[in-house]
Order: structure tokens, then C-alpha cells, then sequence
């Protein structure tokens, strides 16, 4: 038992004399490291610190962060296993330089803006690899070995001439963000559907012609991107992805949307710009985190009625459809911020918008409106009013209610007079009321101290009331 009490005693010293060892090290750090920032203040310099780190560990961005970037391969191969940051953009390479396999500890590589048509197989000699940028290249194809890079999170090759996908990068478990934009794929990589941790797919710009039902496998999806391609129909999986914000399907092919896009709970952005869309399905109203809606460039000829209970909407752009009339339903908005219907059939706006007091943007040009309704009043959030190219004969007294208007875009109409209320707009900065049949302009404008642009050109205004105005309005009238 004694002995047995002497050899814990022993050891008990040893680990007080190590603690003690590592406090006093600790200290003379911290001393050196005041000391070195002290001296750097008093010379006005701040110093770049690389954080020393073992060879081969695997870092976080805030850890990447503070290491150095190599520009030069001359310069990384001077000290090989400190390079974690190697970038070469913008050097006219032809081939992929073979000579970086040797870095071995490399996890961010950045290739872009080069001239390589060609990635060997060595592209999978970089087992810490995270970040991989390849962007503006002549790649026709990437190499079956990328799925060496399991620690990939970021993967860009836009901008080549990528005809193809290897199936081996569904390979890649850690693989988040994945941008394919700009290149010659015709089919979508089914293998890509087997990614599970990826949030970001870019094929915009491609030639992809449908998608796959696995699509529904990306339970991690966020944002999907696939602009200008030759889509005409979605899958029904594409409702599984409950966790998708951005659905990004400009000009396409698309007739109709799927009523399974109910389940995407999470949307927040849906644009359809420029596809050949006749109809919004009734299930739009279970996108009920939507912020955005953009469908201009279709055949529609209504907005659904259910499109009143989305109630986060913030931007609505239904631009050149053939909408004749909006839902009254729309006053439910109370979050709207700008609305655009530019281009279509709408002959009146009845009471749609009333109520939308937080309105910031309303742009109801190029229809064939013949009057605006006393509800104009109530948008009292208003900044921009843009009612050019209509049948207008005249603008409601109401629109003096606006107190925060700074530009009014009223040319192109059959106005042949301006209310003298518009005398109240303290806020307006640009008037145009150009190509319309106006004789006169009430005194009230000259009121308005804001206001920074008057265009009145291409009205029959008498001579006598041109010499008026000039006087009123000097350095400030645009007119014939």
C-alpha cells in the first residue's frame, strides 16, 4: 500500500510540473504576441498573420480565411505542405499544370480564366480538397476522378463547353454548391440526384430538355437554377423538395406548372419569366413563404384569386401577359412592395389595390387603362407611379394623397389636364407628361421644390403658355 501511494505521489508530480511547463509557454506567447502588436501600433502597420497549422489538417473557412494565397506555382513549390490556397487564375494555361499534385494539402484551388481544354486525372490528387473553381475554361469534360475529392463542398465550371457529367459525381457526400451555367449539357446528370448534402444546383444556360423524377432525392435543395434551357414540363418531384427558397425556370418551354409545387413550403423566390405559361395553378397558395413572384413573358390572362393569401409577397412582375383584369383579391398584399403589369389588356384597376399601403413601385404602363381609380389615394407608400401609354384622359385628385411620390410617368396618354393637387407631391422629383394633349399646367407645380425633371414635349401647348411656363419652370421645362 505505501508503495502504491509513492508511485501515485510520482506521478502526481509529473502532471503538476507539466501544467506548470505549459503556463509559463502559454504566457511567453501571449507576451510575445502584445508585445509584437504593440510595437506593429506604434508603427502604424497591421500585419498579416498565417496561422500555423499541422500539414494535412482539414480547416474551416474562418481557419482558411487566415491563411496566405499562393499566385505563384514556383512560389507554392518552395514550401509544398503549407499550401492551402492556391490561385492561378488568369494565366493563360493551356494544360493543367501536373507539378500542384504535389500539394497535397491544398483546399481551395482556383483555376478559372485560363485556356485548358483538358483535366487529367490528377484533378483527384488533392484528397483535402474543398473549394474547386474551374470557370471560363475550354473543358469538354471533367475526369471520372473527381469523385476522389470527398471533402469537396464547392465545385464551379461554368463557362466551358461541358457536353457531359461524369456519373461518378454522385459520389461526392460533402458536395454543396455546384454551378454548371454556360456550358453544352444536353441531358440532366441523374447522378447529381444522388448528392445529399447539396443546397445550390446552377445549370442555367444549358441544353437540358427534362428532368429527371430523382430530382426529389435533394432533400437539402435550396436553390435551383435552370434558365434557358429547353424545359417543357416539371416533374412532379420536384413537390418533395420542402426545403427549396429559389426556383429560378426563365426561358424555357414550360406550358403549365405541376400542382405538386404545393409542397414547396420553403419558396421564396419563383421566377418563370419568358416560358409559355397560360395559367397559374390554384395550388400557388400553399406557397405561403413566397417573397417573389415573377411570370412576365407568358400567355396568362388572370392571376389565380388564390394569389390574395400569400401574404409575404413583396414583388409581383406579370409583365406583357394578357391580363385584362386583377383580383380584388391582391388588397389582401399588405407586404407588397412593387407591382408590375406593364404590357397587357387591363382596361380598368378597380379596387385590386386598394388597401396595399406599404406600395412602393407601381407600373401599369403600355395597357389600356381610360382612368385610374379614387383608391389611388390610399397607396400612401409610393414612391414610383409609372402609368405611361394608356388611354388616360385624366389623373384622379387623389393623387395629391401621395405625399411620399417622387416620379410620375404619366406620357404617352389622352390627359388634358393635371389636377391641382398634384401641387401637394413635396416629394416629386420627375414629372413626365409628354405626348399628351395638355394646354395648360396648373401653378401648383411650381410649388414643388423637388422636383428636378419636367418633360412636356409633344403637347399642343399655345405659344403664350410655353413663354408661361418657361418663366416658371427656367433650366427645369423639356418640351418641343
Amino acid at each position: 500500500m505505501v508503495n502504491r501511494l509513492i508511485s501515485y505521489r510520482r506521478v502526481f508530480s509529473v502532471i503538476i510540473v507539466c501544467l506548470y511547463w505549459c503556463g509559463a509557454l502559454l504566457v511567453h506567447i501571449c507576451a510575445q504576441g502584445a508585445s509584437a502588436r504593440a510595437q506593429d501600433k506604434a508603427s502604424g502597420q497591421i500585419k498579416f498573420v498565417q496561422i500555423a497549422v499541422p500539414p494535412g489538417a482539414i480547416l474551416d473557412s474562418v481557419a482558411l480565411a487566415k491563411q496566405k494565397t499562393y499566385y505563384s506555382i514556383k512560389e507554392a513549390l518552395k514550401e509544398p505542405t503549407k499550401v492551402y490556397k492556391l490561385s492561378l487564375s488568369f494565366r493563360k494555361l493551356k494544360t493543367f499544370p501536373i507539378e500542384i499534385s504535389q500539394l497535397r494539402n491544398v483546399q481551395i484551388l482556383d483555376l478559372s480564366n485560363n485556356e485548358m481544354s483538358f483535366l487529367p486525372p490528377q484533378i483527384g490528387n488533392f484528397p483535402n480538397l474543398q473549394r474547386l473553381d474551374l470557370t471560363h475554361n475550354y473543358l469538354t469534360a471533367l475526369p471520372a476522378q473527381i469523385e476522389n475529392l470527398q471533402l469537396l463542398g464547392y465545385l464551379n465550371a461554368s463557362h466551358n463547353k461541358i457536353t457531359a457529367i461524369p456519373v461518378q459525381i454522385g459520389n461526392l457526400p460533402q458536395l454543396q454548391s455546384l454551378h454548371l451555367m454556360s456550358n453544352q449539357i444536353t441531358a440532366f446528370p441523374w447522378e447529381i440526384c444522388n448528392l445529399p448534402a447539396l443546397r445550390t444546383l446552377d445549370l442555367n444556360n444549358n441544353r437540358i430538355p427534362t428532368i429527371p423524377a430523382q430530382l426529389g432525392k435533394l432533400q437539402e435543395l435550396r436553390t435551383l437554377a435552370l434558365n434557358y434551357n429547353y424545359l417543357t414540363v416539371l416533374p412532379p418531384s420536384i413537390g418533395r423538395l420542402t426545403k427549396l427558397e429559389h426556383l429560378l425556370l426563365v426561358g424555357n418551354k414550360l406550358t403549365a406548372l405541376p400542382s405538386e409545387i404545393s409542397g414547396l413550403e420553403s419558396l421564396r423566390v419563383l421566377d418563370v419569366v419568358n416560358n409559355k405559361l397560360t395559367v397559374l395553378p390554384q395550388e400557388i397558395k400553399y406557397l405561403t413563404a413566397l417573397e417573389r413572384l415573377e411570370v412576365n413573358v407568358n400567355k396568362l390572362k388572370a392571376l389565380p384569386p388564390e394569389i390574395g393569401t400569400l401574404i409575404k409577397l413583396q414583388t409581383i412582375v406579370v409583365s406583357f401577359n394578357q391580363i385584362a383584369k386583377l383580383p380584388a383579391e391582391l388588397h389582401n398584399l399588405s407586404n407588397l412592395r412593387t407591382f408590375v403589369a406593364t404590357g397587357n389588356q387591363l382596361i380598368k384597376l378597380d379596387s385590386a389595390l386598394a388597401g396595399l399601403t406599404n406600395l412602393q413601385n407601381l407600373d401599369v404602363s403600355s395597357n389600356k387603362l381610360k382612368f385610374l381609380p379614387e383608391e389611388l389615394g390610399e397607396l400612401t407608400s409610393l414612391q414610383t407611379l409609372n402609368v405611361s401609354d394608356n388611354q388616360l384622359q385624366s389623373i384622379v385628385p387623389e393623387i395629391g394623397k401621395l405625399k411620399q411620390l417622387q416620379v410620375l410617368l404619366a406620357s404617352g396618354n389622352k390627359l388634358t389636364t393635371l389636377p391641382h393637387e398634384m401641387g401637394f407631391l413635396m416629394d416629386l422629383r420627375t414629372l413626365l407628361v409628354s405626348g399628351n394633349q395638355l394646354t395648360t399646367l396648373p401653378d401648383e407645380l411650381a410649388n414643388l421644390e423637388s422636383l428636378r425633371s419636367l418633360e412636356v414635349s409633344s403637347n399642343p401647348f399655345p405659344p403664350a403658355e410655353m413663354q408661361r411656363l418657361a418663366m416658371k419652370f427656367p433650366n427645369l421645362l423639356s418640351a418641343d
